[in-house]
């Protein structure tokens, strides 16, 4: 036996189908929208040789710059990591860069790659991505004030952060982080 669809049920049918396609299009337009990737191979790269995830890394550029590598903060931060200029020279001679310029800082390649290092080693200092990411929006001083103080932490780990910027600095991070370890393990769109 076969069974005959009239054109009233393909017409149907096909409707259900574009439906589907349009569902499963804005899907990956929001996905892709909050979560973009960029700078893909620059992030693996640095992220791998400073010994960092780089689903924190892709976390930390989209929170700062939303992947704009001519971003500025209000403060002075520049670039895709948002780094200020006396960071940025600090961190040069770190790595050992043979020049360095504030303009080297729109530079993808040079912004992944101080801000990186930095991330590494606040990560290595502090030991705890909790207050490695809150000395890289505050500073290492407050994030030491605030481990100092009762108020804000207990034995060594803060149960408070006392900026507000900060706290949803750290938040933000952790939950674009996690979104960017499902997206880039487990799927592609």
């Amino acid at each position: 036996m076969f069974y005959v669809i009239n054109g009233k049920k393909i017409i149907k049918i096909l409707k259900i189908v574009i439906f589907f396609i349009l569902i499963i299009f804005i899907c990956k337009s929001m996905i892709n929208y909050i979560f973009p990737i960029q700078y893909e191979e620059i992030i693996e790269k640095y992220a791998k040789k400073y010994n960092i995830e780089k689903e924190l890394v892709f976390a930390v550029i989209n929170a700062e710059s939303r992947f704009d590598k001519n971003a500025t903060s209000n403060k002075g931060a520049i670039g895709l990591m948002q780094i200020m200029p006396e960071t940025g020279q600090w961190l040069s001679e770190k790595i050992k860069l043979d020049y360095f310029s504030e303009e080297m800082l729109y530079t993808p390649e040079t912004n992944i790659q101080l801000g990186c290092y930095y991330l590494g080693y606040l990560l290595e200092k502090f030991e705890d991505e909790t207050l490695a990411l809150c000395a890289y929006n505050a500073g290492t001083t407050n994030v030491y004030r605030w481990l100092d103080n009762d108020d804000y932490s207990l034995d060594g780990n803060i149960h408070t952060i006392p900026f507000k910027e900060t706290d949803k600095y750290v938040k933000k991070i952790k939950v674009l982080k996690k979104g960017y370890i499902i997206l880039l393990n487990n799927i592609r769109i």
